[in-house]
């Protein structure tokens, strides 16, 4: 997100979270997403695979893709444990 503040240059940092979409809620030129993208993929020496961009929609998606650029696995939904499944169960 830092990375994002400073390429982007207009929009402070308080205003973005892992939650925000990286295009829709500021309105960002494609000119910029590509210097932005740029600037990822240089800070953590990545090239993400064709079309992996595209797929990115809010911060924590591309906190993702580059944890998987380094190799590492991301959990996906976890399973309920009993004690949880037996508390919504009791909801």
């Amino acid at each position: 997100m830092d990375i994002f503040v400073v390429e982007i240059g207009f929009i402070e940092r308080e205003e973005i979270s892992p939650t925000t979409h990286v295009t829709n809620d500021f309105k960002i030129d494609t000119d910029d997403n590509t210097i932005f993208i740029n600037a990822v993929e240089k800070h953590f020496d990545m090239l993400a695979p064709e079309g992996e961009w595209e797929k990115i929609a809010v911060f924590n998606d591309m906190a993702d893709l580059i944890m998987l650029s380094r190799g590492m696995k991301i959990p996906r939904k976890k399973t309920l444990g009993f004690l949880k499944w037996l508390a919504r169960r009791n909801l």
